[in-house]
């Protein structure tokens, strides 16, 4: 049986890059454990294969090289069993994380498709009242906005337009609160709303919110001068803003 293999047969067999081989000996996580004479090659053991699958896997559960050289100076039954109960914790934690993603991305198609089902059967350009309970949503406060902008990915984005001003939130679904006790939640007001949609870039959009306005009034309506207005194309799913669809709703006061 063959004693040792070269670091270009050992980088094949764990289908390794050779300079990674290189730079474990560098820094002396994994050194060879002799040299050829004829020509100065690296030569390990098959032990040392063991070795190597063990920095890899150590690696994989996102542990520094310095972390791994520690672990590996210094395990036994003990450490090792303490070492796998913390990687046990990881990934506890990791799948968490990820339902909790997985429910985001649920709630995200969900609203795509609804929005996408009601303006394939209607008029885009229809206006119509409709009665909603009250919403939640998460305000965004400039670089303060506790969440990150993987949150505006996730959720549909809501703008809101008052007096020359606007803000924005990510519109959550009513459990979102016990998922993330720590949210500080806004509410959209429930009742009764003016609603139409805007297609086009977000500069023009004032165009559909003045017209929806004064349709309003002139249907005897009065209406709240904060507009809601909900990104359903936008930049997330299409890069062309002539094709953004917004919709905008105007609460009604009586």
């Amino acid at each position: 049986m063959q004693r040792y293999v070269t670091a270009g047969e050992l980088s094949q067999l764990c289908n390794l890059h050779i300079q990674t081989l290189h730079y474990y000996d560098k820094i002396g996580l994994l050194k060879p454990s002799g040299r050829r004479a004829k020509d100065g090659a690296r030569l390990y053991t098959f032990d040392q294969v063991y070795k190597l699958t063990t920095i890899r896997y150590q690696q994989r559960l996102g542990k520094s090289l310095a972390q791994i050289a520690d672990y590996m100076a210094s395990r036994d039954v003990t450490t090792t069993l303490d070492d796998l109960n913390q990687q046990m914790e990881t990934v506890h934690q990791k799948m968490a994380e990820l339902k909790l993603v997985e429910k985001m991305l649920e709630e995200k198609i969900d609203f795509l498709q609804q929005k996408f089902s009601v303006i394939q059967e209607t008029d885009p350009s229809k206006v119509d009242v409709i009665g909603f309970p009250p919403r939640f949503y998460v305000a965004a406060e400039g670089e303060e906005f506790q969440f990150g902008n993987d949150y505006f990915y996730v959720y549909p984005t809501v703008v809101f337009h008052e007096a020359g001003k606007k803000s924005f939130g990510v519109y959550v679904s009513e459990d979102f609160k016990a998922e993330h006790p720590l949210a500080q939640l806004s509410q959209i007001p429930g009742g009764r709303y003016f609603c139409a949609y805007h297609k086009g870039s977000y500069e023009t959009i004032f165009t559909t919110i003045d017209a929806l306005k004064d349709l309003a009034k002139k249907r005897g309506y009065a209406v709240s001068e904060r507009s809601v207005c909900f990104n359903i194309i936008d930049q997330f799913v299409e890069p062309d803003t002539s094709n953004y669809l917004t919709e905008v709703q105007l609460q009604i006061l009586s």
